[in-house]
C-alpha cells in the first residue's frame, strides 16, 4: 500500500449514520479497530520485510564468516606450500650436496685404485725382471753342471760305438 491509502486508513472518518443508533457505534468501533490495528496485508508486509531483513543479517554474516575462513585457509596454504617449497628446496640441496660428495668420493676412491693399480704393475714388472733374471741365472747354473756331464756320455757313446771295448 502506498502512503496515501495508509493515510486514508488512519484519517478518522465520520461514521456512517444509519437509522439505527447500533450501527453508528458499531462503525466507530469498528474504525476505531482498523485505526488501531492496521489490516493483515500491511503486517504481512511488515513481516515479511522484517524476516527478509533478518535473513539477509543472517546471509550477510555468514557471508563475511565464510570469507574470514576463506582468508584464514588462503594464508594457511599460502605457509604450507612455502614449507613444502622450502623443504624442497632444502631437500634438493641435500641431494645435491650429497651427489657432489659421492662423486668426489668415487673420483677419490678410483685414483687411488688407479694408483695402487700402477703400483702392483710396476711390482709385477720389477718381479717379472727379477724372475728372468733368476731363470737365466739358473739356466747357466745347470747347463754349467749338466754340461760336462753330457760330454762325459756323448765321449762314452763314441769311445763304445767307434773306439772299441774300454
Amino acid at each position: 500500500m502506498s502512503k496515501e491509502d495508509k493515510e486514508q486508513v488512519r484519517e478518522s472518518r465520520a461514521p456512517y449514520v444509519t437509522t439505527t443508533v447500533d450501527t453508528a457505534v458499531e462503525e466507530r468501533t469498528l474504525e476505531q479497530f482498523q485505526v488501531q490495528f492496521p489490516p493483515y496485508f500491511d503486517r504481512f508486509l511488515d513481516e515479511r520485510d522484517r524476516r527478509i531483513a533478518s535473513e539477509l543479517e543472517r546471509l550477510e554474516t555468514a557471508v563475511e564468516h565464510n570469507g574470514a575462513k576463506i582468508t584464514h585457509l588462503l594464508r594457511e596454504m599460502d605457509r604450507r606450500f612455502t614449507q613444502v617449497q622450502e623443504e624442497m628446496d632444502r631437500r634438493f640441496a641435500e641431494a645435491k650436496e650429497e651427489r657432489e660428495t659421492l662423486r668426489a668420493e668415487a673420483k677419490e676412491e678410483r685414483e687411488m685404485l688407479r694408483l695402487e693399480m700402477d703400483r702392483r704393475f710396476a711390482e709385477a714388472r720389477e718381479e717379472r725382471k727379477t724372475l728372468r733374471a733368476d731363470v737365466r741365472s739358473q739356466f747357466r747354473w745347470i747347463v754349467g753342471l749338466l754340461f760336462p756331464l753330457v760330454v762325459g756320455v756323448i765321449a762314452m757313446i763314441i769311445r763304445v760305438f767307434f773306439v772299441g771295448t774300454f
